[in-house]
């Protein structure tokens, strides 16, 4: 059962699913506060003593500030104010902003080229056509991976492949110790995080799969975060390998060994509907 309950702070959070991993060793901090949520000052201190001054592509100091009105301007906007003017908007008290704290903190280099990214494809949509509202193939990937995205890491690229060509119960069952000894899944968005502490089938990450050495897999998970975070800002950074939503592999995290209690029988991966078959399973 679920020991989530709305907006309640709570200090065991990253004992309710093996999807926290990643975050364990940054979120102690906030785990013994016990029973209190972190401020926007606490947000700012764990940024800074960890990744040191952190600057958005203009070269603006990133900062945490509350939640605001809703803007008049796009220059006011969520990811053109993080560029311009260093300001992330954050909400308190909130499991969804809380989470994607964790994550700047994390992947400092890769969230700023990310927003850069975003910001310029906010920008030249813009100047195109100052009236449309419809976003890009660009900027609808770029929020997908920012929310809900993950970072599938192999040194057996026939795993990868697996993940590629949706072969699930080959990969998940067939392959589980493989799994186990070759394959991390670090979850990147925000998103997913929160519905990990309500977790159900039908979690999916649209993901990028990463080739690795097997060295790089043994890293301690400070180490290892570090390493994809360079790894990622290179990605986003190279124009056109990242384009549209297409470009992401749909990856169903409770497939992964022990991150359901039930996958620990064949008959688990023989759900169609979570363990789809092909492309279509792209959103």
């Amino acid at each position: 059962m679920s020991r989530h309950t709305g907006d309640k702070w709570n200090p065991d959070f990253l004992t309710m699913h093996r999807i926290f991993w990643p975050i364990a060793p940054f979120a102690q901090t906030f785990v013994q506060t016990h029973g209190q949520w972190p401020t926007l000052d606490a947000y700012q201190q764990f940024l800074e003593l960890g990744a040191g001054r952190i600057y958005s592509g203009s070269g603006k100091l990133l900062r945490f500030v509350a939640q605001s009105a809703k803007p008049d301007r796009l220059e006011e906007t969520y990811e053109p104010r993080i560029y311009l003017q260093g300001e992330i908007q954050t909400r308190l008290n909130n499991w969804h902003d809380f989470f994607q704290v964790m994550i700047w903190r994390m992947f400092p280099k890769s969230k700023t080229s990310i927003n850069e990214r975003h910001y310029q494809a906010i920008k030249e949509r813009a100047e195109n056509d100052s009236s449309c509202l419809q976003r890009s193939a660009l900027e609808n990937a770029l929020t997908q991976f920012d929310e809900c995205g993950a970072v599938i890491l192999s040194s057996e690229p026939e795993l990868l492949e697996l993940v590629k060509n949706f072969q699930w119960k080959t990969l998940f069952w067939e392959q589980r110790n493989r799994v186990r000894n070759h394959l991390k899944c670090i979850v990147f968005g925000h998103a997913i995080y929160e519905k990990a502490l309500n977790p159900y089938v039908g979690m999916t990450a649209h993901s990028v799969l990463l080739p690795v050495t097997p060295g790089m897999l043994s890293q301690s998970t400070v180490t290892l975060i570090d390493s994809v975070d360079e790894l990622l800002t290179e990605l986003f950074r190279s124009r056109g390998t990242i384009a549209s939503p297409a470009d992401f592999s749909p990856f169903p995290l409770l497939g992964m060994p022990g991150w359901d209690t039930a996958n620990d029988q064949e008959a688990y991966y023989n759900n169609t509907r979570y363990f789809r078959p092909g492309r279509q399973y792209k959103t």
